[in-house]
């Protein structure tokens, strides 16, 4: 297997859980610093260290031309409630392959790498449970992109996945500085509702049908909140797939009551995201 983090390949395996050797290996390191909580997070001691993974691209395809303040497009990508893993380094080469420069964010912390299931339900708790905080911790990735060097900080895109969607819609609510989001299964409802004149950007969300973490029953107050902010919203659902239908470390098993991959929805899910930053970037 091979992989050079310049050209933004990843051919390794791809795994829910990222141990320390596998980090070294993904992309470069980018640090910088995160609120502990969403109260009094610039007190002494507030902040938390983090280690993001930046992926750059290759070269080619018009996405990777200069922009206005000469760099290229960047995409802010954010994990699962799993942490970093080979999963999301594999997202990361396939958006560097078609001209991004991609920092996939670290939402937890250098001190919190979970390793198993148990571990990463005990990380995800205070992000699920307070969505200022999770807002922060992807609020400080999204600077950190913006300040790599060669990164045009006025093309910044973020995508993200189940915890990290749900990151990515309190970046849109938030109204930060993107031309544009994708949520793939990411959580819905939240205590940050959006507000008018703040949210700007345009937004596509993808849903599974059999989602036994993201409920149906979630959408439609989801679609209204978009609409009654003004933001330029669409929603895709996958009627025939689960839970983390992009992520080949769950299996193709079917399972109502768990996560499942899906290589066909997949495959059409990335196609659409990625003619919708196109033309993000081209109308932006």
């Amino acid at each position: 297997m091979s992989k050079d983090a310049g050209k933004g390949m990843w051919d390794e395996a791809v795994g829910l859980f990222a141990d320390d050797a596998e980090l070294a290996r993904a992309g470069r390191m980018v640090a910088y610093v995160a609120p502990v909580s969403s109260v009094g997070a610039a007190r002494p001691g507030g902040t938390l260290d983090c280690e993001g993974r930046l992926f750059l691209p290759g070269g080619g395809g018009a996405a990777s031309g200069e922009g206005p303040c000469g760099g290229v497009p960047g995409v802010l990508l954010l994990h699962e409630y799993t942490g970093l893993g080979g999963y999301l380094f594999r997202s990361a080469a396939r958006l560097a392959e078609a001209g991004y420069a991609v920092l996939c964010a670290d939402l937890y912390g250098t001190a919190l790498r979970p390793t198993d299931f148990e571990q990463a339900r005990a990380c995800l708790r205070p992000l699920r449970d307070d969505r200022a905080l999770l807002l922060l911790r992807a609020r400080a990735g999204l600077d950190a992109l913006a300040g790599v060097p060669g990164v045009d900080a006025g093309r910044l895109l973020a995508m993200g996945f189940s915890l990290g969607g749900g990151a990515v819609l309190e970046l849109v609510r938030s109204g930060a500085p993107l031309c544009g989001a994708a949520s793939m299964y990411g959580y819905l409802s939240s205590s940050q509702q959006a507000v008018p004149g703040a949210a700007h950007c345009p937004l596509v969300v993808h849903l599974a049908g059999h989602d036994h973490v993201v409920p149906l029953r979630e959408v439609e107050p989801f679609v209204r909140e978009m609409a009654d902010a003004g933001v330029d919203c669409r929603v895709v659902l996958h009627a025939g797939a689960g839970h983390g239908f992009c992520n080949a470390a769950y299996g193709t098993g079917f399972d109502a009551t768990a996560s499942w991959y899906c290589p066909r929805t997949e495959a059409s899910a990335w196609d659409d995201v990625l003619r919708f930053f196109g033309e993000c970037l081209m109308n932006g």
